[in-house]
């Protein structure tokens, strides 16, 4: 019998096979290919994964699915389980042990826990290859979001820096089992190898727009006087007048580069 969702992990399983075989599909990159599912479940994503020729590294952090996972896939050759917490996974000896594969994540992503892995991703930007993953829609809006629109923020910006992002679909709430309460959607990720080889001080860009838009309702040179002189900024050829959702990526990496020319000093901080 096939385990029950459990609250506490925020489970909410997928229960459409067709948009399962589309999130597959959607997968583009060379072979050979590590693909990496966060969550299984249940497996409804897995079965149409091991059908494709990847080496499959599956993460369920619950022992209960983990159970069920082993028992319906282990006569799949392809098929490999990590019991575990995936936020706490080293990525990074994964994807040395399947030296030479192109990785790929996929995964229905427990709602609570979107940021952390969408930033655990980002700090494997010239590992990855690409991730398909279903998030709820307002944090698709957000990662997709342009500047300008009230979604454009912090998701938006790092997303766009380090992968180039589209939203691809819809995904009713009547779609999964437990319903949620709001709709999902899945959202394409290619990562950019070189996507900070314009920017001079990788941490000063990070620091600088979280900043930014932790106060986003006020002008740049306000929130920004918390980090830097005013006569600093009053150097800086850039209209800090406007409000952080207002500036675009390109804009945002000239302004932490002007801001380093200005305090070089701080490089590394």
């Amino acid at each position: 019998m096939a385990p029950r969702p459990k609250k506490y992990w925020g489970q909410h399983f997928l229960m459409d096979h067709h948009l399962a075989r589309q999130m597959v599909a959607a997968i583009d990159a060379p072979p050979p290919t590590l693909v990496i599912e966060i969550g299984p479940g249940k497996g409804i994503l897995t079965r149409y994964l091991l059908d494709t020729p990847c080496q499959y590294v599956g993460v369920e952090i619950d022992p209960e699915l983990a159970d069920y996972l082993r028992q319906t896939f282990q006569a799949f050759p392809n098929f490999h389980l990590l019991e575990a917490d995936f936020l706490s996974l080293d990525l990074r000896s994964l994807f040395e042990q399947y030296s030479g594969h192109t990785p790929v994540v996929i995964g229905n992503i427990p709602y609570n826990i979107t940021g952390p892995i969408l930033f655990k991703l980002f700090q494997h930007y010239r590992e990855l290859h690409q991730a398909i993953l279903m998030v709820q829609k307002e944090v698709a809006r957000r990662i997709t979001a342009s500047p300008g629109s009230k979604d454009f923020g912090i998701l938006a910006i790092f997303s766009q820096l380090y992968a180039r992002v589209r939203y691809l679909w819809t995904v009713p709430a009547g779609r999964f089992f437990p319903r949620p309460q709001v709709d999902s959607a899945v959202v394409q990720f290619h990562f950019r190898k070189d996507a900070t080889a314009t920017i001079a001080n990788e941490a000063l860009f990070q620091r600088l727009v979280k900043t930014a838009f932790q106060q986003r309702r006020k002008m740049l040179k306000n929130s920004l006087s918390l980090l830097f002189p005013k006569e600093v900024l009053n150097k800086l050829p850039f209209d800090l007048n406007l409000r952080p959702e207002q500036v675009p990526l390109s804009d945002w990496i000239q302004l932490a580069n002007q801001l380093h020319q200005q305090t070089p000093e701080r490089e590394g901080q």
